[in-house]
């Protein structure tokens, strides 16, 4: 099980932070680069292409809803890159069909209830189960989300994927139920030592 050190792509640097692009220190860990607002629809792709070759292993979340976007990092050298579960299925399966190295990601919304993981997760997870990609991004907003999703999936659905888990508290925290948890991604400046 690995640890990915996390980290928000911004134009100063990798946030938390900034930590500068050339930091020695980013090659002590695989990285987990996610690109939000604007610098999401502006990647620099051939930027990303040098971070990556000096940096790898690195896997990306762009907030991606279509197979192009997946298949664009990739194509620059991603370990995995990733597409949000409720794109339309058809993104999801043409991802998958082209590569494993696609995960999705679910980003826990912060009005979390126990409703949204029974009438909304699941039924997905159960959807995606058949046409998707094994591999799962989970992401929290707030600290405890993680581990309350986590723990109340059905167990059928927590051994149905490889979980990769981003709790909001950035490091890894105690889980009550077992799944198969591939690696977490944690916050960055903390893994580096900042």
């Amino acid at each position: 099980m690995g640890h990915w050190a996390r980290f928000v792509w911004s134009d100063e640097g990798l946030w938390p932070g900034p930590v500068d692009y050339h930091d020695l220190r980013l090659s002590n860990h695989p990285i987990h680069l996610e690109f939000r607002g604007n610098v999401r629809k502006n990647i620099p792709f051939n930027f990303l292409r040098e971070f990556i070759d000096k940096f790898h292993p690195v896997q990306v979340d762009s907030s991606a809803t279509s197979h192009k976007e997946v298949m664009d990092l990739l194509m620059v050298g991603c370990e995995r890159a990733a597409i949000d579960i409720f794109s339309p299925d058809k993104e999801i399966s043409l991802g998958h069909a082209v590569s494993e190295q696609i995960m999705m990601t679910i980003n826990i919304p912060s009005d979390l209830s126990l409703t949204y993981i029974t009438d909304t997760l699941s039924p997905r997870l159960r959807e995606v189960e058949k046409i998707g990609p094994k591999s799962i991004l989970l992401i929290s907003k707030r600290k405890g989300d993680l581990g309350f999703v986590f723990d109340r999936l059905p167990q059928n659905l927590r051994n149905s994927f490889s979980w990769w888990l981003a709790p909001d508290e950035g490091e890894v925290i105690p889980l009550s139920r077992a799944g198969q948890v591939e690696g977490w991604v944690l916050d960055g400046a903390r893994l580096l030592g900042d």
